[in-house]
This record gives C-alpha cells, sequence and structure tokens, in this order.
C-alpha cells in the first residue's frame, strides 16, 4: 500500500533529528567512492533514519538483485543473494519498480520475504532506487518486528528521499568503478605490449596472453597452448590470478582447442557444461560454466595455438562474439610476437653456430700459426744454419789470394745471417715461444719490451696471479693486448699505454688505457674489424670487451674472460 502525504513526522521524531538522519546519508554518499562499502553504509544510516530492525540494500547487476550483506539489529550479516524477477522483494521489485509497503506482514502479503522469516518481521518498507531516467539501479527493504509499531506512509515519503540520495550514490560508485575498470584495462594493455616486447618465450607469450585477456574482458580462468605435430598441449591453468598446474592434451577434432585448430574459427558456450566439446575434468575441477576458444594464426593462416577463457565474472554474465572480436584482436598481435620470438631464437641460433665456426677458425688459426712456427724454427731455421756453416767451410777452404771470393763468402754469410734473424722474428710474431713454454706474463712482458723499442712509446704493464691461466685463454688476452698495441701504434699518436692484467680465481680481468687522440665509436674506420676481433675472441669465451674512446681524452678498453 503507497499512502500520500504524512500527517506527522515518523514516529514523531523532531525534525532536526530527521534532517540530521538526512544529512549523514548525503555524506555518506559523498564520501564514499566503493559500491560495496557505499549499500553497507546506506543500510545503516537507513536503519538508523526510518528505525529499522533489519535494512538491506541490493545492487542491479545483469538482470538480477545482489544483496551482500544486510544490517540486522546493529550489525551487518552476510547474505550474499542473487535474485531475480519475481524471487522475494527485491525480485518483486525488480519485476514491478514501484514501492511496497506491509504493515502486517503476518496476514496476506503480496510477496514472500525470507529476510522477513529470518528476522522475525512483521512489517516491511521496500521500494526501487531509480536514477532520474527511471532506470533501477538497486533496491532498498526496510523491516520492523514490533507489531505495535508498523512502518506508515510517513516513513515511505522518507525512504524515497534516501531513495534519491542512494541512486545519486550508486550512479557515482558505478562511475568510480567504471573508470577503475578502464584504468586497468589501460594498465594491462600497457603491460600486454610490453609482454609482446619483451622476447619471451611462445609458451610464456600465450601465458601472458592468457592473463591479460582475462583482465580485459574480466574472465576468472583461462588456458593456451601451442599446437605440437599430433595434437594441442597445455601445461597450466589461469584461475584467480595464478597459474595452477595442469596438462591436457587435445587431438584435432576433440574439445574446444581440437576444433579451433582444425577450423580455424573461434568458438563460444554460455553452457559448457552440457557443450559436446566440454572437457569434463576442466568442467569438474574449475566448475567452468562458460568459455570462449580462439586461435592463434600465424602467417598463412597456420595455426600457432589457442587461449581460451573461462567464466566471465563468475560465469553469470555471458560470453559475446563482442568478447570474441576482442581476444582475435589480441591474438593478432600475439601470433605476431611469436614470429619475431621464433625469428629471434633462429637468428640466436645462427649466431651461436657462426661465433662457434669463427672460434674454431681462431683456434685452428692458432694451431696452424705454431705449427708453421715451428716449422720456420726448426726446419726453415736449421736449413740457414747449414747454409751458414757451409759458407763458414768454404771459405776455409779457399787459397789465402782469392781475397775476392773470400768477400763475397762473408756477403753471403751476412745475408744468411740476417735471413736467419728475420725468420726468427717471423716464427716469434706468428706464435711466440715464450707463452708456450713461461706463459702469458712472459709472453706479454716480450712483446711490451720489443714494442717499446720499436715505437719509442712508454708502456706501463701490470699483473697479479697470472698463473694457471688455460691456454685458450692465455691466448685470447695475448692476442687482444696485440691487437690493441698496434691500433695505439698506428692511430692513437699516444705518449703512454697502461695495461693491467688481474686473475681472481675465476675471472681473469684486462684493462688497456692510451693517452692518444681517441675516435667516435661511431667513426671507427679502418680499426672497426679489429675492434670486432678483439670482442669476438673474448665472447667466444664466455666473456665480454668493452671499448669507450673519447676525441682529446683516449681510449680505454675493459674485458673479463672467465677461466672455465
Amino acid at each position: 500500500m503507497i499512502s500520500g502525504h504524512p500527517t506527522a513526522l515518523p514516529d514523531q521524531v523532531p525534525l532536526e533529528a530527521h534532517l540530521e538522519r538526512l544529512r549523514a546519508i548525503a555524506r555518506i554518499v559523498v564520501e564514499e567512492p566503493d559500491t560495496d562499502a557505499l549499500v553497507q553504509r546506506l543500510a545503516e544510516a537507513t536503519a538508523l533514519a526510518l528505525g529499522g530492525d533489519t535494512v538491506a540494500v541490493g545492487i542491479h547487476q545483469d538482470g538480477r538483485i545482489r544483496i551482500g550483506r544486510a544490517f540486522h539489529r546493529g550489525e551487518l550479516r552476510s547474505l550474499d543473494r542473487s535474485l531475480g524477477p519475481g524471487e522475494d522483494v527485491a525480485g518483486w521489485l525488480l519485476e514491478h519498480r514501484r514501492p511496497l509497503l506491509v504493515q502486517d506482514l503476518r496476514a496476506e502479503s503480496p510477496v514472500g520475504s525470507q529476510l522477513a522469516e529470518e528476522c522475525g518481521a512483521t512489517s516491511l518498507l521496500a521500494l526501487p532506487i531509480l536514477n532520474h531516467q527511471e532506470h533501477l539501479l538497486g533496491t532498498l527493504e526496510c523491516y520492523r518486528r514490533d507489531p505495535q509499531r508498523p512502518f506508515t506512509p510517513s516513513h515511505m515519503d522518507l525512504a524515497r528521499t534516501i531513495a534519491l540520495l542512494a541512486a545519486a550514490g550508486l550512479e557515482r560508485a558505478q562511475l568510480f568503478a567504471k573508470m577503475l575498470e578502464w584504468a586497468s584495462s589501460f594498465e594491462n594493455l600497457l603491460a600486454f605490449n610490453a609482454s609482446l616486447n619483451a622476447k619471451l618465450e611462445p609458451a610464456l607469450l600465450l601465458r601472458r596472453l592468457v592473463e591479460h585477456a582475462s583482465g580485459f574482458l574480466g574472465a576468472d580462468a583461462g588456458m593456451a597452448g601451442l599446437v605440437g605435430p599430433q595434437d594441442v598441449w597445455v601445461d597450466g591453468y589461469w584461475r584467480r590470478g595464478q597459474w595452477l598446474d595442469f596438462r591436457e592434451r587435445w587431438p584435432a577434432r576433440e574439445g574446444t582447442p581440437g576444433w579451433v585448430v582444425l577450423n580455424q574459427c573461434p568458438y563460444l558456450t554460455n553452457d559448457y557444461p552440457r557443450d559436446r566439446l566440454a572437457n569434463p575434468l576442466l568442467a569438474r575441477r574449475f566448475q567452468v560454466a562458460n568459455a570462449i576458444c580462439v586461435p592463434v594464426l600465424g602467417l598463412e593462416d597456420r595455426v600457432l595455438g589457442f587461449v581460451e577463457l573461462h567464466n566471465k565474472k563468475g560465469g553469470q554474465e555471458p560470453f559475446t562474439w563482442s568478447d570474441v572480436d576482442f581476444l582475435e584482436s589480441l591474438t593478432h598481435s600475439t601470433a605476431l610476437a611469436l614470429r619475431n620470438a621464433n625469428l629471434l631464437a633462429e637468428l640466436a641460433a645462427q649466431r651461436s653456430r657462426l661465433r662457434a665456426l669463427a672460434a674454431r677458425q681462431v683456434q685452428l688459426l692458432e694451431e696452424e700459426r705454431r705449427r708453421i712456427a715451428r716449422e720456420l724454427h726448426d726446419e726453415a731455421g736449421q736449413a740457414l744454419v747449414g747454409i751458414k756453416l757451409g759458407l763458414q767451410v768454404l771459405a776455409q777452404r779457399l787459397p789465402p789470394e782469392a781475397m775476392a771470393l773470400r768477400e763475397e763468402l762473408d756477403a753471403l754469410r751476412h745475408q744468411v745471417n740476417q735471413a736467419t734473424a728475420r725468420l726468427r722474428n717471423i716464427a716469434r710474431e706468428l706464435r711466440p715461444p715464450t707463452l708456450d713454454e713461461l706463459g702469458l706474463e712472459a709472453a706479454l712482458r716480450q712483446y711490451i719490451l720489443a714494442f717499446r723499442k720499436r715505437t719509442q712509446l712508454t708502456v706501463h704493464f701490470d699483473s697479479l696471479n697470472l698463473v694457471q691461466v688455460p691456454q685458450a685463454v692465455e691466448t685470447a688476452s695475448y692476442r687482444i693486448v696485440q691487437e690493441a698495441l698496434t691500433n695505439v701504434a698506428r692511430h692513437a699518436q699516444a705518449s703512454q699505454v697502461w695495461i693491467t692484467l688481474v686473475c681472481d680465481g675465476e675471472r681473469l680481468h684486462l684493462a688497456i688505457r692510451d693517452d692518444g687522440q681517441g675516435f667516435h665509436m661511431k667513426e671507427v674506420g679502418e680499426r672497426g674489424l679489429g675492434l670486432i676481433g678483439m670482442q669476438e675472441r673474448a665472447k667466444m669465451l664466455g666473456g665480454s670487451l668493452h671499448i669507450e674512446s673519447t676525441p682529446g681524452v683516449g681510449t680505454a678498453i675493459q674485458g673479463t674472460i672467465p677461466l672455465a
């Protein structure tokens, strides 16, 4: 029954008290942006304003009224109910969209009330919360237990005012929730784009797709998998913010993944447990209610994998084909990222093979240098020594009067001595025997001494703990120092060079610095190949070499090579 104008204030409460209670409700509406917190505080404030023993405020969502809690006799009570049209008082309000006043629930009532039975109420006041366009935002139910003090039409008029304030608060809270949802979607989009550019493994890329797509579309769960030679497989299940261990395979034509891979088109079902393609294990273990499954298509429509989302907003709200379209747009970006990941993997494999080939070539080159140096020293050098001895014997057999011939033989012996010295230098440059016989430190000191005499440059050399360094590391370090000093002599116009080698037991640390004219790193010119060769020698052994140069300041090289 609906009343007209009241003849007195409800329960004869002074006007100032009513105004203060309405101001309190208005403050709640202004201060509280969260929907759940808002309805709880509204229920408490309404109970005080109307003198109700029990008050429940419901929210209209997806054609139903959701009541999370009720304010009952001074405390909040959990309800967690979802009511459709015609179900209980909230369902009656949802269906009729008009107020309801029942002064004696013990007599005949147009609607049953479970909450009234639970709290022992005898009087009911309920009305829909409508916005300015008469759209239903929620419901307000207020109950009294005292049969001597039923709700009156005056209470209904006050409740109408409260409902108008509540409508403004609910619209504001819903707007804030939508803004947060938009902000979350924007953050998801940024995170999704970042994951696409993060050079991830294909399986990890698909997992990121599930996580972000669930955030975009409001899904509780999902999975994604790659296409194998014989079937489609997954190794995890995303549910409520975490990955669970779940391993499953689908042959072609079986299940939603097999169907979308075979037909190369999406699949949607909002009754998953009864769907012909449903996976009974998924439906039973994860309570899957609805699902969308979309293939991930690569070049020439080749299926790379699939992504499947489950339970949009707890399975209560259905998936739509608009959701499918949006998910397809995400899979297109993911497919491109997968292709890039595969290309990067292939490129990395090619680089690894090239580096291994280069390392093998360097090894063979050093072995060939060692062999040639040994042959020059042992065979060619011995041959020249034999020629020299033969010339000495021949000179001794000449008669004293053959002075001109003796001078020619002396000149030949002098040329043989010079050739022997040049041959020894060539052999030493190819592979210094000191490096194999006495180690890295001795070989570098010998080379630096010869470099000082040849260039007149001041070279400072410091070393620490250069013992038991593997031969490959010794050779690489020697060649790096050799190439660096060659560059200094040719291009730097420096007066001093500082070289430091330190071994810490696990790595060899190398530093080379000069006070020359330096250069722009983008304009290395003919030094480029030498610098690249130095860096590659370090990389071949799992190390690194960093080169810095500033015009007018000089060049600095810092390198680290692991001993293992």
